[in-house]
């Protein structure tokens, strides 16, 4: 029976505040993917992705915003999707890649610059800047989940790929840093551990929904990647292939589903039905406007009718408070005007009607609905925008702390040398009975 430790198999969690979802994948061409080992994880091949099985299950709140609220609970969801998975595959699950969300997390554009000695640069040199940035302490009380590299500056010259032989009397590295919480990392370890599993390293959801849904281009000349979660919403922002802004924001899908409860005096089960089959982000025909949509009451016991207008006036402005909320960040941190390839949705907000337009007004640029792409096998029901954060968890940028970075050339990184095991060996306990 195969395993997860299986260097060709990747196995991606994704923590989110509604589901616990899990992805078991292998790339379709070995031998490709390995002979490019030598480039940095932007200028890799794009390989289709072989789904070897995937599973998503209601975690019933046991994640609230991208924090555990209780580990039994987010343990019994691992436990369940691994055992699914495994039916499918016929893969033992003993590893994962946990994509993982939360406001309390933190970035930073970080520049690393060393001193040349010699007249041209050499390994020496690259070890030295790396060396430096790996000795940066992030702030108390949090841990680095991604420190991802751009491109080497020389003289302050950018976009340098290879700065081995070239002269100059200074090397500069950034490096754009994710910080988490140190005690909501030990919670996600903790569950992991207990469902029988250790956690490789981690995806950050705004970079996960990236990772899955952009293009190369997209990601080359400027893109905004919006997911719409449940109670989160993920940005993120590309560049030059690599990532310069990621945060999260804490509104979502559900809050327009609580709004519509509470406009409507209905469940919120009967809510979310209707968000989801009559509802729409933003009106843009008055045709149809006053049709009577049959609901039912808080109690269930009675039906009541409402307008199509009704449900609308409901929806449209929190969907406009979401939007408007990230567009006010994106604009302060002046990164609108470079991303000419506009913005990509997804996560299950991503679904309803008119978003894309909504979204156009907001921003004043294109949008579409990002599927994920480069994925074959077991494919059903994964090209979605849902499907975004688990899928993208596969993607090389996530193989460790510092991506599957080769441009500090002199140095291998191991997979399994993020913080994700070192906390893991600290609280690692008998495996819980499976």
């Amino acid at each position: 029976m195969k395993t997860s430790l299986n260097k060709n198999i990747c196995i991606s969690l994704s923590l989110g505040s509604t589901h616990t979802s899990l992805v078991a994948a292998s790339y379709e061409n070995k031998d490709l993917q390995m002979s490019h080992d030598d480039l940095p994880f932007y200028e890799k091949e794009s390989n289709r992705i072989q789904i070897l099985g995937a599973a998503r299950i209601a975690n019933n709140g046991a994640i609230k915003k991208g924090v555990v609220s209780s580990i039994d609970a987010v343990t019994a969801s691992i436990l369940e999707t691994i055992d699914e998975v495994e039916r499918q595959s016929g893969i033992e699950i003993e590893s994962v890649r946990a994509c993982i969300a939360g406001t309390a997390a933190q970035f930073d554009n970080h520049v690393e610059t060393c001193t040349i000695k010699g007249e041209e640069i050499r390994v020496s040199d690259l070890e030295k800047v790396s060396m430096a940035v790996r000795n940066q302490k992030p702030p108390m009380g949090f841990d680095f989940v991604h420190m991802i590299p751009s491109s080497y500056s020389v003289d302050g010259k950018h976009g340098i790929q290879n700065p081995i032989g070239m002269r100059g009397s200074t090397l500069s590295i950034m490096h754009h840093r994710v910080f988490y919480p140190q005690a909501d990392l030990h919670n996600i370890v903790r569950s992991c551990n207990n469902a029988g599993v250790r956690v490789q390293s981690f995806a950050f959801e705004p970079l996960a929904a990236a990772e899955g849904v952009l293009t190369r281009d997209e990601k080359e000349f400027g893109c905004i990647s919006l997911s719409i979660g449940a109670h989160l919403t993920h940005a993120s922002v590309y560049l030059g292939n690599i990532p310069v802004y990621s945060k999260e924001y804490p509104i979502g899908s559900h809050h327009i589903t609580k709004d519509l409860s509470i406009g409507l005096r209905t469940t919120q089960a009967e809510a979310e039905r209707v968000k989801k089959e009559i509802g729409k982000a933003i009106e843009t025909s008055s045709k149809d406007i006053n049709e009577k949509i049959e609901i039912s009451s808080i109690d269930g016991n009675a039906i009541r009718y409402v307008t199509r207008k009704e449900i609308n006036q409901v929806i449209e402005p929190r969907v406009r408070e979401i939007l408007q909320t990230v567009y006010a960040d994106l604009r302060r941190s002046r990164l609108i005007a470079r991303t000419s390839k506009g913005i990509v949705l997804s996560g299950g907000g991503a679904l309803l009607s008119g978003m894309t337009l909504a979204t156009e007004e907001i921003f004043s640029l294109n949008a579409r609905i990002g599927m994920p792409a480069n994925i074959i096998g077991a494919i059903e029901g994964l090209k979605s925008p849902i499907w975004a954060s688990s899928i993208g968890t596969l993607s090389p940028l996530f193989a460790s702390v510092h991506g599957d970075n080769s441009l500090q050339q002199t140095e291998e990184i191991s997979g399994i040398s993020s913080f994700a095991t070192k906390i893991w060996h600290r609280i690692k306990e008998p495996f819980a009975s499976r």
